[in-house]
């Protein structure tokens, strides 16, 4: 997705919600100081003029109490963990994802649940 693509949905988020650019803003401010940004970031960001770090996106999907990973994966990002998977496998993952690319829905349920069932298994 383009910079202005994750704009856009950051705005539609923050407009859902009923937030200023100041009180997002602040709500960062209040989850994370270190990581929070301005309100001008925050235009910036949402008119595509700049793109972010992965720590930012995090700080705003929990500030607009969106999923986490779906707003990383629209600036495509990963969180740090699932970075940490891909690293550790660099051949597997991606092949894996690949091939399971056009699975349905229900298949990733079930799929889930063997991956579970195996780390029960190993723990």
């Amino acid at each position: 997705m383009s910079k202005e693509s994750i704009g856009l949905l950051i705005r539609k988020l923050r407009k859902d919600k009923g937030l200023s650019y100041r009180s997002l803003a602040k709500k960062m401010k209040a989850l994370n100081e270190d990581t929070a940004i301005s309100y001008v970031n925050i235009v910036h960001i949402e008119n595509g003029k700049i793109e972010t770090k992965r720590e930012v996106v995090i700080l705003l999907a929990e500030a607009l109490d969106y999923s986490v990973d779906a707003l990383l994966a629209e600036s495509e990002q990963v969180v740090n963990d699932v970075a940490e998977v891909i690293k550790d496998k660099p051949d597997v993952i991606p092949d894996f994802l690949r091939s399971a690319k056009n699975l349905s829905e229900n298949d990733w349920k079930e799929l889930s649940k063997v991956v579970q069932k195996m780390n029960k298994k190993n723990d």
